[in-house]
């Protein structure tokens, strides 16, 4: 089978998008450090309870899509994203109720992410960007 110069074109142009697009996702925090942005995400699963986070990014999206791969279940969604500051994921034990909440310091986003969940609440996750 002959390849035409247009299909091997075509081809590059396809691999050159997929490359630039998968490189739009791994640019490290220092590349957007000009614009005082460094962003992370944290992700859960209310079906199976697993959580994860992501953080030191240059975009909210690579964020909050790294969380959600990182999270290893069909139902991961991002629930909290931060920028230059921390981010926590708590729950209510015997409700299971979840809470969330993002602020300056870790302690601060654990406060008001146990506030949303209820009393006894425990730290479920937490995370802080760089910059935090």
């Amino acid at each position: 089978m002959r390849i035409t110069t247009t299909a091997k074109r075509t081809a590059s142009a396809g691999l050159l998008a997929v490359a630039a697009g998968a490189s739009l996702l791994a640019v490290p925090a220092e590349a957007n450090a000009d614009t005082g942005h460094i962003y992370g995400a944290i992700a859960i699963s209310p079906r199976t309870g697993n959580t994860a986070y992501a953080i030191n990014y240059s975009s909210s999206i690579a964020a909050k899509r790294a969380a959600e791969a990182k999270c290893q279940a069909s139902d991961c969604q991002w629930v909290v994203q931060m920028d230059r500051n921390c981010g926590a994921v708590t729950q209510q034990p015997s409700s299971r109720r979840w809470g969330w909440a993002y602020a300056p310091t870790r302690r601060a986003a654990e406060v008001t992410a146990a506030s949303k969940s209820g009393p006894g609440s425990r730290t479920i996750i937490w995370a802080c960007t760089a910059g935090a």
